[in-house]
């Protein structure tokens, strides 16, 4: 695979030679074709990218990536809020089997002895290194690395006036928040973590780019999660363009509110954010703005990430996966921030590029983020470890299989009920389950084939109760 990086318009051309080598590593024997893996998770990022038919996102190093690889257009995760989703990607296992794991605990609390997916490659000769947010903040699981997570200190704001603030999320009393939820600093990359994780990485790579044994390298950016601080260059980038509103910024007609609306507290506990009660055009046309300038940051990051792989020459034998840990709402159906079991909040961008993979392509094979661990190993001709709870589409990238699941499954609680969601190739589905009694408390239905945006709950409708049939049979089949 040859990748051409938008910031970095010249490189090396260095060739390398398909050659066998073992090496003994703790007993165990690899040769060189095995593929290196650059794994690349930003946080919040729904798929506002151009390769995804944005209007106003500029994302030139992600849809250079997207041309030189395979793009999924129905990649979903199996949580949207990023502990468990994170853990479930890493672990191989779904939410509900997760365990004790939470906000501040890992999938080990309950799973000490299984493998993770970095561990899994670990154990098979890989050098394993991370950088930045993998796991929920504060989480890390060192039997993955073989040298320890780098993850710089918290750098949120860069402007003099705000350098000491520390964003508290989900405060008790919203009246009182002074942190401001944007920030625009004309300031270096590294003045914000996700630059310092950057330099990091690409330090590493470099290094072990000339090593013996293959790596698996993990980049988690927090961008584009709040507060929406990015340096100026990139705000600079939407200067002068009218920042369009969500096309559909109220809860869908029939929807169950009380499962399907939540108050937005991330933002609302940020200084400049109303604290409740409808937002101001201006004050969400910014927002969306500074959400945007996160966004061509990680961008920028990335191409600095993909530039530095290709100059090593390590860019013909590496699997490059870009993703994300759940999606996001930026007003849509009432909503700011993730926390719901819509399309904009579980789907995600995944794109997968190198050796043998498909290029310049897209695929609607529906996939899930648990399916990663599966996907990874075989394309890496590992043997896959008993766990696991997803399915491989290793053959999608390939280009031998089309498909790779006739369903993909989402979760969230709320209201003293736990939303079960179901994405088919036309339908959302969703049963909202009574939490002490498995009841089932209401359903939803979205056409997403003729309305892509979910605006009307059709549960309730007879024409329909066919399709309401056959999802609610999958749902059990899985819950």
């Amino acid at each position: 695979m040859r990748l051409d990086p938008v910031i970095s318009p010249t490189r090396p051309c260095l060739i390398q030679a398909l050659v066998i080598i073992l090496v003994a590593v703790s007993g165990i024997t690899f040769s060189s074709d095995r593929p290196n893996v650059l794994f690349i998770i930003a946080d919040d990022l729904r798929n506002e990218l151009g390769c995804y038919g944005s209007e106003i996102a500029i994302t030139p190093n992600i849809d250079a990536l997207a041309s030189s690889g395979l793009r999924f257009d129905r990649a979903y995760c199996q949580k949207a809020v990023c502990w468990p989703s994170r853990n479930s990607l890493l672990s191989g296992l779904l939410p509900g089997n997760l365990g004790k794991a939470n906000a501040t605990l890992t999938f080990r609390a309950s799973h000490p002895d299984i493998t993770s997916l970095p561990h899994h490659f670990k154990n098979h000769g890989y050098f394993t290194a991370s950088f930045g947010k993998i796991l929920h903040n504060g989480q890390d699981d060192p039997e993955s690395w073989s040298e320890p997570n780098f993850d710089p200190p918290p750098l949120h704001y860069a402007r003099p006036e705000n350098v000491d603030k520390h964003p508290i999320i989900n405060r008790s009393a919203p009246e009182n928040a002074i942190n401001p939820l944007v920030e625009s600093a004309a300031v270096p990359d590294t003045a914000y973590e996700d630059g310092v994780t950057t330099e990091k990485a690409i330090e590493t790579l470099r290094r072990r780019a000339a090593g013996v044994s293959p790596f698996f390298l993990m980049v988690g950016f927090h961008k584009p999660h709040s507060p929406f601080n990015a340096p100026k260059r990139d705000w600079d980038l939407y200067a002068g363009l009218t920042i369009p509103l969500s096309p559909f910024p109220r809860q869908p007609d029939g929807a169950p509110t009380q499962h399907t609306f939540h108050p937005s507290n991330y933002l609302r506990s940020f200084a400049n954010f109303p604290t409740e009660g409808e937002i101001p055009e201006e004050t969400a046309r910014r927002t969306r703005h500074a959400y945007l300038a996160c966004v061509s940051y990680i961008d920028r990051l990335t191409g600095q990430l993909l530039a530095a792989l290709e100059e090593t020459g390590a860019g013909e034998n590496t699997i490059i996966v870009f993703t994300s840990d759940h999606g996001y709402h930026l007003g849509d159906q009432a909503l700011w921030s993730k926390h719901s079991t819509f399309e904009l909040a579980t789907r995600v961008p995944l794109i997968i590029a190198g050796p043998g993979i498909l290029q310049g392509e897209s695929t609607r094979a529906l996939v899930e983020l648990v399916d990663l661990f599966p996907t990874l190993s075989e394309f890496a001709n590992l043997e896959l470890p008993a766990h696991l709870e997803g399915t491989s589409f290793a053959p999608v990238l390939s280009g031998a299989g089309k498909e790779a699941r006739a369903a993909a499954f989402s979760e969230y609680s709320r209201g003293g009920a736990r939303g079960f969601s179901i994405r088919t190739a036309d339908y959302r589905y969703t049963e909202w389950r009574d939490l002490k009694t498995d009841a089932i408390t209401a359903r939803e239905l979205y056409d997403l084939h003729r309305n892509p945006v979910e605006t009307e709950n059709l549960s309730d409708d007879a024409a329909f109760s066919g399709v309401v049939e056959e999802h609610a049979k999958l749902l059990r089949d899985r819950f």
